[in-house]
């Protein structure tokens, strides 16, 4: 004879003795179900950025602001690194978007967006254009960083002489070090925005850089056209810092 759980009568239904402890498993069991998937992280659109250090301490961070106050559920994450790196990882498909100049370029990426990076020679407050040429440079280890390979022939350009240099592997770093008088640096307009205890020239033999916003060929990430959409649109308190800091810069 089978177990009741349940019986039927003219006011509904009532549980006997067995149901109620059949009641109070379930109770268990569910409730255990629920603190077993709390426990794993939920499935979320992410993206996931790669730039270099200069980049994500300059333009990046308003770019991921706008992002996020119109794609707050998006999860996002920036990975800096050389931009060879850059590009094996995202041809490893371990990041989704990688901003690179156009050397980087092949037949497996795709540009979707690119703009123009303006240059500044950094350099202790009040100093003067002529003293720039015989300070030391101030720049990132990478020997394949454009900053510092435009910065030391310019300067050899100027007095014939392989100029001193100085490592640091933050251009925080390399910013401090140049307020310190240190030496002289070259950075992204941009990134130098609202730094008062600075001088920046914008010299003309040094060339503006090209920087692209590129995916994976065959790459059909929305996020990756949102995030797009967002650096094409630019972000007024960017530009709004930009234009200022171009206003007081001193150009030759």
């Amino acid at each position: 004879m089978g177990t009741t759980l349940f019986i039927r009568h003219g006011k509904g239904v009532t549980l006997t003795e067995d149901g109620e402890k059949l009641l109070h498993y379930a109770d268990s069991i569910l409730e255990m179900l629920d603190h077993a998937l709390a426990a794993f992280p939920k499935d979320c659109e992410k993206l996931q950025i790669g730039a270099s250090q200069t980049l994500a301490a300059s333009r990046l961070p308003f770019w991921i602001a706008a992002f996020r106050d119109k794609y707050p559920d998006i999860r996002l994450s920036v990975a800096t690194s050389s931009q060879d790196s850059l590009i094996q990882s995202l041809e490893k498909q371990v990041l989704d978007c990688v901003f690179v100049e156009p050397a980087y370029i092949s037949h497996r990426v795709k540009s979707i967006f690119s703009f123009t990076e303006e240059l500044s020679v950094i350099a202790p407050l009040e100093s003067s254009l002529e003293s720039l040429h015989f300070r030391p440079i101030i720049v990132n280890a990478l020997t394949t960083c454009p900053f510092r390979n435009q910065l030391a022939a310019w300067s050899f350009s100027q007095n014939h002489k392989e100029p001193a240099v100085i490592e640091f592997d933050t251009a925080e770093a390399i910013i401090n070090a140049v307020s310190l008088g240190m030496g002289i640096s070259l950075l992204p307009t941009s990134l130098i925005a609202g730094k008062d205890n600075l001088c920046a020239y914008q010299i003309p033999e040094i060339k503006c850089l090209d920087l692209h916003m590129v995916t994976l060929c065959g790459q059909q990430s929305r996020q990756v056209y949102q995030f797009r959409d967002i650096v094409a649109s630019g972000n007024p308190q960017m530009k709004m810092i930009t234009a200022s800091k171009n206003a007081r810069a001193v150009k030759n």
